[in-house]
């Protein structure tokens, strides 16, 4: 097939929405059954990889694409959702077409092997590596040892202690909530193992930080009780999982969305179950604590604040398994990002925009980095926008609810249009990016 007439074919699939990315490359040969399974499963296995450790939707979609017509596969049909990835080589007009499917039942969140595998994806796509190099590099990475689990400990701990002094807390609040996070981390992870579904781990993990605050008002401890809830429960609120939700309605996942928005608000139902028993137990016993969360904002706070949300968006990448050599620029994004969003509301502008902003310096300094250092922009991504994420005002609104305060709802929606002010930011400041960056590799004619 000459290359004008594949340029033609490209078009007319366009122009049914068959295809959205560049003209697909001249397959290699007419491989065998097995040969097209083994391409098919690995394009698959890189995809499945991809969504358990934290990819967006549309992005497993375009790496799957991409692989299997690196390999000589081009015209793919892809279809992701938020449990399983199925892809089908269409062979020709009066053939039937070979289709496989893989399901993904467990994720967590692992920007190590989602680095690992958005190079490998480079470097097939741009033909440094050879198709059966890519199988093995592939094997290699799924076989990657997970960060020690002290380590990834201290990351959430430490993550959760950043965070209540970012809200305002002293140094006893701090070193309360890193004990408490550790003890919710390693309650969940205890009934992880036990094959225990995910929200009772979250209501025993807000319970466990609840009954570290009430252990300190029934101490007499003058410390705010409510910023230790709020740090020890950072293990555990949905803030990364609403931004995705929203990020994939907005690049057409509305199935991918749904099931992300189900999963924040189990998540979240899960925290208030936990919060709610403790008080009812506390109300019992007769004590009493209020657990609203606020952020302080004062001047001579901003340089301490911005310190503490690039060291909370450090170890949160610490905690992701991050690569040590990007860790500080993880922290670099959280810290720029919140610089960013506590000027402009010292200037009174909109706590939305304020976010939506800060998301949109965070999306074009985590793509830039992701350029100059050849690895996912996830990895600045996701860690800087995590001071800005409204986990918090999700488990303001549940608290609302709880104490049948009508501002839950709204509450709640506040929360919805904060995750889609970031998503949304993020996306166009890496879109804005990535024009940048291709002008810049094509070179000048003579």
């Amino acid at each position: 097939m000459s290359s004008g007439q594949r340029v033609v074919d490209h078009l007319r699939r366009r122009w049914q929405g068959r295809h959205v990315g560049p003209p697909a490359p001249e397959p290699v040969a007419d491989p065998g059954d097995h040969e097209l399974y083994r391409i098919l499963n690995f394009a698959l296995r890189a995809g499945a990889l991809m969504l358990a450790s934290g990819a967006g939707t549309a992005e497993v979609e375009a790496t799957i694409v991409e692989l299997t017509a690196a390999c000589g596969l081009p015209g793919c049909e892809v279809d992701v959702t938020f449990t399983s990835l199925t892809v089908s080589y269409l062979r020709g007009e009066d053939v039937e077409p070979v289709t496989t499917m893989q399901v993904v039942r467990q994720r967590s969140v692992d920007f190590g092997r989602l680095s690992a595998v958005h190079r490998l994806r480079e470097d097939l796509v741009a033909r440094r590596l050879a198709p059966e190099e890519a199988f093995a590099a592939l094997d290699a990475i799924v076989e990657l040892p997970s960060r020690r689990k002290t380590v990834v400990v201290v990351g959430w701990a430490g993550m959760a202690a950043a965070f209540a002094v970012l809200l305002g807390g002293a140094a006893l609040v701090g070193a309360v909530s890193l004990v408490s996070a550790c003890l919710v981390y390693l309650a969940g992870r205890w009934l992880n193992r036990r094959g225990i579904p995910a929200y009772f781990g979250t209501a025993l993990g807000s319970a466990i930080a609840t009954g570290f605050a009430l252990a300190l008002v029934a101490a007499h401890v003058s410390a705010r009780s409510n910023l230790v809830v709020a740090g020890g429960i950072m293990v555990l609120v949905p803030g990364y999982a609403l931004v995705a939700s929203v990020q994939d309605a907005l690049t057409g996942f509305p199935i991918s969305a749904g099931a992300r928005g189900l999963e924040v608000l189990v998540t979240a139902t899960g925290i208030l179950t936990g919060v709610a028993v403790v008080l009812y137990l506390a109300a019992s016993a007769g004590l009493e604590v209020r657990l609203g969360a606020s952020i302080s904002t004062s001047l001579g706070d901003l340089p301490f604040q911005v310190a503490a949300a690039g060291v909370a968006s450090a170890l949160y990448a610490v905690a992701t398994s991050v690569p040590r050599r990007l860790v500080l620029g993880s922290a670099a994004a959280g810290a720029l990002g919140w610089g960013v969003f506590l000027s402009l509301l010292r200037a009174g502008v909109s706590d939305i925009v304020a976010t939506a902003t800060a998301a949109i310096i965070i999306g074009l300094v985590g793509q830039l980095l992701a350029e100059r250092l050849r690895t996912h922009p996830f990895l600045f991504l996701v860690p800087g926008v995590m001071p800005l994420v409204p986990g918090l005002t999700i488990y303001q609104g549940m608290l609302d609810l709880f104490y049948r305060n009508p501002a839950g709802s709204p509450t709640l929606l506040r929360a919805l249009v904060i995750g889609l002010a970031i998503a949304a930011g993020v996306i166009l400041g890496s879109m804005a990016m990535r024009p940048m960056h291709r002008r810049r590799r094509v070179p000048a004619r003579p």
